[in-house]
């Protein structure tokens, strides 16, 4: 099932049909009851947060709201749709979910949505689909005062285990950085002495984000930090940090700067100043990049004279 595209399609229609053929809950589908609109009673909150909570950690699915399920006595046992008492106070309950999603788990789900499906015949009446997608950045804990881990098991929510947790933690997406350089070319500054720039930044194939990402260099003369920085205008990439003694040049963010993955940000750049009557110096830059994510690692970028000045 194409869970987004199935839930732009719900309607009414199907609504009264889950109904009428007493349609199971199953792994990417489950229906739920609302006690107040404005989500003040316990159980409505907890039901949302353990709801989000277990389909992102598991495969994804959808929360009908204002549908009764109930067990149908079958050898399964399964809770199946039997009513459909719908909501009262329907644009209110749609409010209430939209302020609480981004706080109902922890980390956030991206790309929880939220549809409602009014009774015609009836004024602000009706009932709520919930998208939760599968997500790649979990375990989600459910929040609202549970604090727990939940994933999806058949027809219901389950709490999580902690090897269950601890699994989810391992396979969560990880940010691959690599540092990117490009040579801004050369130029006379002033007569008879070589003007040569190159940038510096972090690039990220990985398929999680980095967060505080963090790029720390030594450079030899006549190598140096353009003061003019990435943009022209004195601005640097990622906020210049604290120079040590060992002429260890340091950059770094904050937890809300992100290296998003299939991105690169530019960080500073360095320039040389040498005669044209002399030879090229060679760039070798020891560096080391972080972030909060993974563990720093350290490398050695060697550029030869002649390949910043372009010379064959």
């Amino acid at each position: 099932m194409n869970l987004p595209i199935y839930f732009q399609s719900l309607s009414l229609t199907d609504i009264e049909r889950f109904v009428a053929e007493n349609r199971e809950e199953d792994l990417h589908l489950d229906f739920k009851l609302v006690k107040d609109a404005g989500l003040t009673q316990r159980d409505d909150r907890k039901n949302f947060a353990a709801a989000v909570s277990g389909f992102a950690n598991s495969d994804g699915g959808l929360i009908i709201w204002g549908v009764d399920a109930r067990k149908n006595g079958n050898a399964e046992d399964l809770d199946c749709a039997c009513d459909m008492p719908g909501i009262s106070d329907l644009k209110r309950f749609v409010t209430r979910l939209n302020e609480l999603t981004g706080s109902v788990t922890n980390p956030t789900v991206e790309g929880v949505d939220h549809k409602s499906i009014a009774i015609p015949t009836e004024t602000n009446r009706g009932f709520v689909a919930t998208l939760v997608p599968r997500s790649d950045s979990g375990p989600h804990m459910a929040k609202l005062g549970e604090d727990r881990y939940y994933r999806r098991s058949g027809s219901a929510f389950v709490k999580m285990e902690h090897f269950e947790v601890a699994d989810m933690f391992g396979r969560r997406p990880q940010p691959k950085l690599s540092l990117f350089h490009k040579r801004r070319g050369y130029n006379k500054w002033p007569p008879n002495l070589w003007r040569v720039q190159v940038e510096l930044g972090i690039e990220n194939r990985g398929r999680g984000s980095a967060r505080a990402p963090c790029l720390s260099f030594r450079l030899k003369p006549p190598f140096g930090i353009d003061d003019y920085g990435v943009d022209g205008n004195y601005n640097h990439g990622l906020p210049k940090l604290l120079n040590a003694r060992d002429r260890t040049a340091r950059f770094g963010g904050s937890g809300d700067t992100l290296v998003h993955p299939g991105t690169a940000l530019p960080v500073t750049v360095i320039v040389a100043h040498f005669s044209e009557t002399t030879e090229p110096p060679d760039l070798v830059l020891e560096y080391e990049i972080s972030s909060a994510d993974i563990p720093p690692f350290k490398d050695t970028l060697l550029l030869r004279g002649k390949e910043l000045l372009d010379v064959d």
